[in-house]
């Protein structure tokens, strides 16, 4: 960990996703660790929403976001890079869930399959990519892979452990993935739309990602 950040000291926005990440999985991680399903039916509704339809739609739009600004500044790689991770996601997830590690495979519902969370793996791997290429609405990405994390453990579907676990799996993931990615030369053509943008005396306070 410490030898990646090192290697990032001089690619503010990179580094700043990767403690973003950090923070907020710790957080989160203490989170469902320590609560219990509230028992609540409104509250297990938000719960399941978040979980079923809102899952579905942040990992849709999430990469739609990527894609389609990559698209349109004709940066290929991180096309690559997006479908690649959902790709590794799926893989990993499904993956740990075949092996049936116990006793972390139970769900609390009775299921199986459990370890680890796929919502929370791939919301949070998500929430990282799109922090690094919109900065300014980290706040609102971390706040998605939060919630829906937290669903996981009030709908029954996940343990706080499997959900942790979940959430490392994914922040590991896309860690690895982007630091490979960062030898590409697409990573320097976005440092340098950065550097140029904190040069401008009137875009100094904007993300690159928000041309």
């Amino acid at each position: 960990m410490k030898a990646l950040l090192a290697s990032l000291d001089h690619r503010e926005p990179l580094r700043r996703a990767i403690m973003l990440a950090l923070v907020v999985g710790v957080a989160i991680s203490s989170i469902v660790l320590t609560i219990q399903p509230s028992q609540d039916y409104a509250v297990y509704s938000v719960g399941k929403f978040l979980g079923g339809m809102g899952n579905d739609l942040f990992l849709i739009l999430s990469n739609l976001l990527i894609i389609g600004w990559a698209w349109r500044k004709r940066l290929t790689s991180i096309i690559k890079l997006t479908l690649t991770l959902d790709l590794f996601v799926l893989i990993f997830v499904q993956g740990l869930k075949l092996i049936h590690l116990e006793p972390w495979y139970l769900r609390p519902n009775g299921g199986t399959g459990g370890f680890p969370s796929g919502h929370a793996t791939h919301a949070f791997a998500m929430a990282f990519l799109l922090t690094l290429y919109f900065p300014r609405l980290a706040w609102l990405w971390y706040s998605c892979a939060a919630a829906i994390s937290w669903s996981r453990v009030e709908t029954n579907w996940h343990t706080g452990f499997q959900v942790t676990a979940g959430i490392v799996l994914g922040i590991i993931l896309v860690w690895r993935l982007v630091s490979r990615w960062l030898t590409h030369p697409d990573a320097v053509i976005i440092q340098s739309q950065l550097s140029e943008e904190q040069n401008s005396p009137l875009r100094g306070q904007q993300s690159y990602a928000t041309e």
